[in-house]
């Protein structure tokens, strides 16, 4: 039988994810600079997770903490081994590790914002992925740098007022970001 877990990942495994695989895996209008994500890590609020099959890394997941609430903010399955229920398996251990927290919400790309028909057609998959996996959409739609959001829940958490989550939402990117920023590059839609 295959084992599979969720452990923290040391520097030099959140190095070779970022130059091996996020590179690959998210868009660089999506992708926050490695200096960036190890400064987080460093400072304790940003927590970086693998997936791991036996011994073998297969996929992670990175999470911005602020007071028992978290965003999810990458995930990923390694394209050789997606297809095996692996994305699942990661999706019930984040709910079994995050269990105790108050909310839990992460984005995933909305295809009313895409003209190509191929990349729609991915954005709904990754949308029906999470549902499947007990994920709710929230009703907040937002745009972050450029690139327009929904705004999902998971596990047990319930976010509150649209209002709410929005406010959550801003929290966490002010933890990245001075507030020009913010203001600048985050809204909703």
């Amino acid at each position: 039988m295959v084992n599979v877990t969720l452990q923290p990942l040391t520097r030099a495994q959140i190095e070779q994810i970022y130059t091996d695989h996020m590179i690959a895996d998210f868009p660089e209008n999506e992708r926050k600079p490695l200096k960036m994500i190890l400064a987080s890590w460093e400072a304790g609020w940003y927590e970086c997770l693998g997936l791991f099959r036996d011994e073998e890394l297969v996929g992670y997941t990175y999470l911005v903490g602020l007071d028992g609430k978290y965003l999810i903010d990458y995930i990923a399955v390694f394209p050789e081994v997606r297809n095996l229920g692996l994305g699942s398996q990661l999706i019930s251990l984040l709910n079994s590790y995050l269990g105790g927290s108050s909310v839990v919400i992460g984005e995933v790309e909305n295809p009313d914002y895409t003209d190509d028909a191929a990349e729609a057609q991915l954005q709904h998959r990754r949308i029906g992925f999470y549902t499947r996996n007990g994920c709710r959409d929230t009703g907040l739609r937002v745009e972050c740098f450029g690139v327009h959001y929904i705004i999902l829940e998971a596990g047990d958490s319930h976010c509150g007022s649209l209002d709410e989550t929005w406010k959550l939402y801003e929290s966490f990117y002010s933890r990245f970001l001075p507030a020009e920023k913010v203001a600048k590059h985050l809204a909703r839609d």
